[in-house]
């Protein structure tokens, strides 16, 4: 319910300010209102949502903030990780990242943002699981949603497909190689567009995120 919920206001299918129609969710997933309210409460938390005072809970605006505490968290934990992944890298995982690059590459024939995005994951996912730190992605998973929202949004950027599946692609040589600074650099440049990404996404759409003031990121790279 939680996961649902979360993914949903990150695809933009519930966007900032819609109401959360309680009624309407409880019957399309078959869930009870407990349930769902205590997801409520769980996404409230982690600033998905906010409620009113009169108790109707409504899709939070992107929190700037918590998008670049996001970002900190990937610059240090994901870095790390990909540094022992590629250090720890096995031949028998080669089969693991090839598949999944061909997966990205018909999702991107197809323009189907929500598999990509989903696959943009599963391909993470997979550098953490071979560091040999096996609860990492729990932690970056939790730490990123609202960088989440901004990653999801960039992928309607022009050519934003193939620019990630080649990112993900130099990183992959990097593991493959065991060579944790190609690796590493390799993340490190894609991690890097999310400065430019969010700048234009503010741009373009001042109504999804919250007022934060003037942003210096060269005071925070």
């Amino acid at each position: 319910m939680h996961e649902a919920l979360r993914s949903a206001i990150i695809a933009m299918a519930m966007a900032p300010g819609e109401a959360v129609r309680e009624e309407e969710i409880c019957a399309g997933l078959s869930v009870s209102l407990a349930s769902l309210r205590d997801a409520i409460l769980q996404l409230a938390n982690e600033r998905f949502v906010v409620i009113e005072p009169e108790g109707q809970a409504r899709v939070a605006a992107i929190d700037i903030g918590e998008v670049l505490t996001g970002q900190i968290v990937r610059e240090t934990l994901e870095v790390r990780i990909t540094r022992l992944a590629a250090r720890h890298f096995v031949p028998a995982r080669a089969t693991d990242f090839e598949h999944s690059l061909s997966l990205q590459d018909e999702a991107a024939k197809r323009h189907d943002t929500d598999e990509f995005f989903a696959l943009d994951h599963a391909f993470h996912q997979l550098i953490c699981e071979i560091s040999g730190i096996s609860n990492s992605w729990r932690i970056l998973h939790a730490a990123t949603g609202q960088l989440d929202r901004v990653r999801r949004l960039a992928f309607a950027f022009e050519n934003s497909f193939d620019v990630v599946i080649a990112e993900h692609g130099a990183i992959y040589q990097g593991l493959k190689t065991r060579s944790e600074q190609a690796a590493v650099t390799a993340l490190q440049f894609q991690l890097d567009s999310m400065f430019e990404n969010l700048r234009l996404l503010r741009k373009q759409h001042p109504d999804l995120f919250a007022e934060y003031g003037d942003i210096d990121f060269d005071m925070i790279r």
